[in-house]
């Protein structure tokens, strides 16, 4: 069985990868290097020359937060801006969070003697850094930032050239504007800076005082150690430069803005468990923590007042359920189980039961209540789904747990009397006499297809293809994430056209510019950088690599024909499997799988002709012994359980080149970033 999360899914990312280290030696001291300097042309690192790749860069900084560049560790957040006019650089610290009553980003300027004359910057996502040049009358000021992905920091270099000098300058505080605590340390030609944007002015300054007469090369080191080691735990080659840019933006955005804490855990992106990253969210922290019960606002979710109740959560999104069976899916850690997911679940269906009614048809339904963004309905559509799913995946993960509890049967009497989705010739309405109609800019009566995956029923691929078909005609008021939500449930069809043509929308590498992605490669419509960061996008693109059904373990299910060479490695799929694979000249070369579970693993590798299959242990160099396999359809097999060991699957007379490597380019692709 799986181990858990403390031993293998979930290992947590430290020092000591045996990689060559870049120094960082007198980082403290020594000279900011000018934006986009250090391209690693001599690294033979796949790894860091993908992510070396994915580089945004501005030639001119911009005024808008929101579409500058960023940078995290989970707690913190910063932003760097023009202010004052043009005349300084201003650094905005705050929270990852999405709560908009939280008070405004902590401000922090950068002020040089001359008028600037330009401000450029360049983001390294291989060390979470920015590095910028400010060029005025006067002379000129580099300067380099990052927030320690170990501490509560913002650590600030600059140094200036020529007749300017380094000055920081805090604006007047107001009661709408979060506390900033920084201290800092040099001359007027060279500074280090630290902030925080903490909540006890004493600590904050007694810790910022220690980080900076310490060793902080040693902070610094330890620091780009965990975002190198972070990255190798997946790898992505496309032909597509531009998508290939953005699956590892959004992995440095999972680790920029995902906040670890239990409280957050109804928030956690999907794309943490794919992407092999379900250790820095919050199901990790729970299963260390226990549970988070501050469900306060559950009461407050009152069906049969609909909309009148105002913007509150369901109840099952609430309380986390679905970030917990997403993790359990790609895990099967009993623990999320027993002790998060089962009492979570319990509480929103005892709850939720409460509401139900039986009709003169027999069947239990949902007084009035509000499908996000659309409208207030009878038998809502976007409610029975999250209802459906949690009295089903209640009910299942009792019986796994193995206990009996007394309320089975009332949840099984759920289960089967729950009315089904009303529906017309577009698909699934949004309720009772509702259908769907006019744009709207997110799917709430989809939900069924996704996340939750459901099968509605016979003719259910048709069904939900008529109704995605029916929402995705009308764009009037789609924006950013309306074609990131399209790409998912296009990518969860099978669709690759569809979901590339969202991607490729998404990313402005079609003709339309209308909902395309900010410079910083977040959406434009949203002012927190967590919600802002297209998750769903980044989640549609590995699911045409590693499909994310309930099914067999899915290699290149909706890769495009165009798409002549892909590699992956690391990429994860449901049912504790570890895929890596290799596409080359238009066909599948070969497939290897990782098992962490004592699960039977079928597979849809996709190899045309003959094939060869190989079961390895831990340590072996050669390939290992024949596997035994049942031939279950064309490009798919059935074998045994592999915990522990590797499978490997060939076509025949094929030699393998089981290397991390790089693709050919298709296109030169979009770089990110922007002139402001």
């Amino acid at each position: 069985m799986n181990a858990g999360f403390g031993r293998r899914t979930f290992i947590r990312t430290t020092a000591g990868t045996g990689l060559a280290a870049a120094s960082g030696s007198a980082w403290a001291a020594e000279k900011p290097g000018t934006p986009a300097a250090g391209v690693p042309e001599n690294s033979t690192d796949p790894y860091e020359r993908a992510v070396w790749d994915a580089r945004m860069e501005w030639a001119r900084l911009p005024e808008d937060p929101r579409t500058a560049p960023y940078l995290g560790n989970g707690r913190l957040v910063a932003r760097l801006v023009t202010a004052r006019g043009g005349r300084a650089v201003r650094l905005l610290v705050d929270g990852p969070g999405t709560r908009p009553a939280d008070p405004l980003p902590g401000r922090l300027d950068l002020v040089p003697l001359g008028t600037p004359t330009g401000i450029s910057c360049a983001l390294d996502l291989w060390h979470a850094e920015l590095t910028g040049r400010i060029s005025t009358t006067r002379g000129s000021i580099t300067f380099s930032v990052l927030v320690d992905r170990h501490g509560p920091a913002v650590l600030l270099r600059a140094s200036a050239e020529g007749g300017e000098r380094v000055s920081f300058d805090a604006p007047p505080p107001d009661d709408r504007t979060r506390q900033l605590t920084w201290l800092h340390q040099g001359g007027g030609t060279h500074q280090l800076l630290a902030a925080t944007a903490g909540t006890g002015r004493g600590t904050d300054e007694a810790a910022l005082r220690a980080l900076l007469t310490g060793d902080t090369d040693a902070v610094i080191e330890r620091h780009r150690d965990w975002w190198r080691a972070y990255y190798r735990r997946a790898y992505v080659a496309l032909p597509d430069r531009t998508l290939q840019r953005l699956h590892w933006i959004q992995m440095y955005g999972l680790a920029v803005v995902v906040d670890a804490e239990p409280e957050r855990i109804g928030h956690a992106p999907a794309l943490l468990a794919p992407s092999g990253h379900l250790d820095i969210g919050p199901v990790a922290r729970a299963l260390e923590q226990g549970p988070h019960h501050g469900h306060g606002h559950l009461t407050s979710a009152l069906p049969g007042v609909g909309s009148k109740a105002g913007r509150t959560e369901h109840p099952v999104r609430a309380s986390g359920a679905l970030a917990l069976w997403e993790a359990h899916r790609y895990t099967l850690d009993r623990r999320l189980l027993a002790e998060l997911l089962r009492p979570a679940l319990r509480r929103a269906v005892d709850y939720y039961a409460g509401f139900l009614y039986a009709g003169v048809d027999g069947l239990l339904h949902l007084p009035v209540t509000y499908s996000p963004g659309q409208a207030d309905v009878t038998d809502c559509t976007y409610d029975l789904a999250l209802v459906r799913w949690a009295v089903t995946t209640l009910i299942d993960t009792v019986r796994r747990v193995g206990d009996d509890d007394p309320r089975m049967a009332d949840w099984q009497d759920i289960a089967a009397r729950l009315t089904p989705y009303h529906k017309d010739d577009t698909g699934v309405m949004v309720g009772a006499g509702v259908r769907a109609s006019g744009s709207h800019p997110l799917p709430s009566h989809l939900l069924w297809m996704l996340p939750l995956r459901e099968r509605a029923g016979e003719g259910d691929q048709e069904l939900a293809r008529r109704s995605f078909a029916h929402w995705s005609s009308r764009r009037e008021a789609w924006h950013g994430g309306s074609y990131a939500v399209a790409a998912s449930l296009a990518a969860a069809l099978g669709d690759a056209r569809q979901a590339l043509e969202m991607l490729h929308h998404l990313t402005g590498s079609g003709t339309a510019t209308e909902g395309a992605l900010a410079p910083n490669a977040l959406y434009t419509h949203a002012d927190s950088p967590f919600t802002a960061a297209p998750f769903e996008a980044g989640q549609a693109l590995l699911e045409l690599l590693v499909g994310a059904g309930s099914g067999p373990v899915d290699v290149f299910p909706a890769v495009p024909e165009d798409w002549r060479d892909v590699r992956i490695a690391g990429l994860r799929a449901p049912g504790g499997f570890v895929v890596d694979a290799a596409r080359q000249e238009g066909r599948t070369r070969w497939v290897r799988v990782r098992g962490e579970s004592d699960r039977p693993l079928t597979l849809r590798h996709g190899i045309e002709g003959d094939i060869e299959a190989w079961v390895s242990g831990p340590g072996d160099t050669g390939p290992g012994r024949r596997a035994e396999m049942r031939r279950t359809g064309p490009g798919t097999a059935s074998f045994r359980p592999v915990e522990g060991g590797t499978l490997t699957v060939v076509r025949r007379g094929v030699d393998p080149d089981f290397d991390v490597y790089d693709v050919p380019a298709g296109n030169g692709g979009r770089r990110w970033g922007g002139s402001g």
